[in-house]
């Protein structure tokens, strides 16, 4: 950096002018000021675009405009090239209608809740499952007959398994809700001691259950991960409750096999039921 050592250009910088010089200056600055507001108000714009070392910028102004037009025109249903859609339709607002929601959910139905075949149980999942995992496994044995270079096949059965994750979240107060609902799945997958043999249960896939409406299945597994312990809430008397470290939140991994009473055939394996 250069430094420039002079007695004149430092008095010019230190100058103070006198206060005649200072009411000049004072004057040519008011001056330039009512310029600048004159020439605004001769271009008809006193603040914005009428400033003093501005000029309109007619293309500059097109162009704004066209992308604008380009971005209302964009929106759904307001371009030249969108149509709007037959089926697929946003709820129409009217203020003096209700608009129409889905409350579906996900539900394990147990079907032996008071033992084989007798009342049911709906255990309501908090959270719809993000995806199903089904497995259809067919195992068949290889029979090689001398001299073949390819052995025949011999079908020795099949197996359906429907594996997805649940997510348990407790909204109780005593945070009891998350561990009594993954034991009560747990429960599910064993026998209840000597007595009954495990329970029978559904998958309910939403109020009219399209996607699994006749099949039956049995829990094969029903691991589970607890995270997010509590130790205790404050009351509305503001006096501290324990509750005993138990999970907020859990995830629970259900592996589900289907059963029959008798051997499907082809058509019923194809079955998707109607709503």
């Amino acid at each position: 950096m250069a430094i420039i050592r002079n007695s004149l250009w430092s008095k010019y910088h230190t100058y103070i002018p006198s206060k005649q010089a200072s009411k000049g200056i004072q004057w040519s600055l008011d001056a330039r000021r009512s310029t600048i507001f004159f020439r605004r108000a001769g271009e008809g714009v006193l603040v914005g675009a009428g400033a003093p070392n501005t000029r309109e910028q007619p293309q500059f102004t097109s162009e704004r405009q066209n992308i604008q037009a380009r971005q209302e025109a964009s929106k759904l249903g307001d371009g030249p090239n969108t149509t709007t859609h037959t089926k697929f339709i946003t709820n129409p607002v009217h203020p003096d209608k209700i608009v129409q929601e889905l409350e579906d959910y996900v539900a394990i139905i147990d079907l032996d809740a008071k033992g084989p075949d007798n009342q049911y149980e709906v255990i309501r999942l908090p959270f719809i499952p993000r995806e199903l995992e089904y497995n259809s496994e067919s195992a068949f044995a290889a029979i090689k007959p001398m001299g073949r270079n390819n052995p025949k096949y011999h079908f020795t059965g099949a197996e359906d398994k429907l594996e997805f994750e649940i997510d348990w979240h407790a909204f109780d107060w005593g945070r009891r809700e998350v561990i009594e609902n993954c034991r009560k799945i747990e429960s599910l997958s064993k026998a209840d001691g000597y007595t009954f043999r495990p329970h029978h249960v559904k998958l309910m896939w939403g109020r009219e259950n399209v996607l699994f409406s006749k099949h039956i299945f049995i829990v094969l597994a029903a691991p589970y991960r607890l995270t997010q312990f509590n130790k205790g809430n404050i009351n509305a008397n503001g006096n501290l409750e324990s509750t005993y470290m138990l999970p907020i939140q859990a995830y629970q991994k259900i592996s589900l096999g289907r059963i029959t009473s008798n051997n499907l055939s082809k058509v019923e394996v194809e079955f998707v039921d109607s709503a």
